[in-house]
């Protein structure tokens, strides 16, 4: 009976990150109906929103069509390049309008024009699963507007029809080592500038993403760390040591507009006076919960698609033109790389402590990215009742579709709770930057040793790790 009180509590980070329902014993269900309740959202949100990307997908099948034309793809790149334009703003209704994601950044002049010399280079760090959500943003509010890309790991073409949208749209995807897919990553980037068509691509050089608590995770970070002191550097308190092996060849995309961008994430807190995330006039973000932290603070957090779906969380992005030449030599990019993450580094340290980038600044403003709700809608009002006349004209009657699509909605809901609870369970930590991803990758960890960092095991060799490097 001693350890009774224990049971009743439940550290704030596991509502916002990782534990969840599945960190509580059953007992301690009753007295967190509130949280309960919280999860039954998320897991209906995210089928919701699993069932509208199906939409997408469904439309975009049709474009590939034009891969018949013997024009080395060019038609298709633009046809889809359009057709997202008019089909994403229905993708990003959910996160952005109905949950409140926001995207704030103190360069907005900066960030509005990063498209304005068309291709460019986007390298964030990794705090997140939810990273490719504010590129999406992006494409729809700089100006002009711009295709977005994104270089990911070749396990994400899997996931259930966002991977495979994304495989059909065109972007890059990787074994881990950027060096090892040369031929790929320069075959693409060549296709789309003979297409003629501009993009602006997103990668995180860090290669992995480590959640506080999980063994293999941790001693990922002190292999980062101890390849840092090889070098006679600092070991980095925030971030993983950047993969800079092959990465100049990503700079052939755009080696006159490289930027070096900085996340870092606040998401609505459960206790406290203060519960939502604010920006006074001085630009400081206050209230919610800071979750972007040094990667020992058991407090840490790393947002995914359920902290979306939560509702409230906030996004603080800071850029920096970053200068890589396609044929610089592999030292020098390694130094080159390392010192940007010194100095993202120190600024997410910046961050923590004062809630914005830069607190010797007078100047310092924190502006949001707008968000288009009612174009949103719109779309996806549109892109809804043009999927239901299409499926009409083959006999479905509305009472039929409706019904079909309540059960569907049910059956995608309850599917990923389960199977979302028990690998989150399993693994740790749940890893949903696309919906069933914590199942595959906990599906992965066990069939082939390997999760997120490439390395077989927590006793990898300080060699081996040097060589993903």
């Amino acid at each position: 009976m001693r350890g009774a009180p224990k049971q009743q509590t439940l550290e704030t980070r596991d509502w916002l990150g990782r534990g969840g329902l599945m960190g509580l014993p059953w007992i301690a269900f009753p007295s967190h109906l509130a949280g309960m309740m919280m999860r039954v959202r998320v897991y209906a949100m995210s089928a919701l929103w699993l069932l509208i990307a199906v939409q997408y997908f469904a439309w975009q099948l049709p474009l590939t069509v034009l891969l018949l034309v013997p024009d080395c793809g060019a038609a298709y790149k633009r046809a889809s390049t359009w057709f997202d334009r008019l089909a994403q703003p229905a993708i990003l209704a959910v996160p952005y309008s109905w949950c409140g994601l926001r995207v704030h950044t103190s360069q907005y002049a900066l960030m509005t024009s990063m498209a304005a010399r068309g291709n460019a280079l986007v390298m964030t760090n990794h705090c997140s699963r939810i990273d490719w959500i504010v590129g999406m943003l992006l494409g729809h509010v700089l100006t002009p507007k711009i295709r977005i890309g994104f270089v990911a790991e070749i396990t994400t073409m899997l996931m259930p029809v966002f991977g495979w949208s994304r495989l059909l749209f065109g972007d890059v995807f990787l074994r881990r080592a950027f060096h090892r897919d040369g031929a790929r990553i320069r075959a693409n980037v060549s296709s789309f500038h003979e297409a003629g068509v501009d993009r602006m691509m997103f990668v995180a050089p860090e290669g992995a993403i480590v959640d506080p608590g999980v063994p293999k995770d941790e001693d990922y970070v002190k292999q980062c760390r101890a390849f840092a002191r090889a070098l006679g550097r600092e070991g980095l308190k925030f971030l993983l040591t950047p993969r800079y092996k092959g990465i100049q060849l990503l700079a052939l995309h755009a080696p006159d507009a490289v930027f070096s961008v900085t996340m870092t994430f606040r998401c609505r807190s459960t206790v406290g006076p203060k519960r939502d995330v604010e920006i006074d006039a001085s630009g400081k973000a206050t209230g919610g919960e800071l979750c972007t932290r040094a990667l020992d603070d058991p407090r840490r957090v790393v947002p995914d698609l359920h902290t979306i779906f939560r509702g409230g969380l906030h996004v603080f992005c800071h850029i920096h033109r970053l200068h890589l030449s396609p044929e610089a030599s592999s030292a020098k990019v390694r130094d080159s790389l390392i010192a940007d993450y010194e100095r993202k580094d120190r600024l997410l340290a910046t961050f923590e402590r004062h809630g914005k980038f830069d607190h010797t600044d007078a100047a310092y403003v924190m502006s949001a990215l707008p968000i288009a709700h009612a174009r949103m809608n719109f779309a996806l009002l549109v892109h809804s009742a043009l999927s239901a006349y299409v499926v009409s004209c083959f006999g479905v009657d509305a009472s039929s579709l409706a019904s079909g699509l309540f059960m569907a909605w049910v059956v995608v809901s309850l599917l990923h709770a389960v199977t979302h609870l028990y690998a989150e369970r399993i693994s740790g930590a749940s890893r949903e930057s696309l919906i069933f991803e914590t199942l595959l990758k906990t599906l992965i960890e066990f069939t082939a040793g390997k999760l997120d960092h490439g390395s077989s095991s927590s006793s990898s060799s300080s060699s081996s790790f040097a060589k993903l490097m």
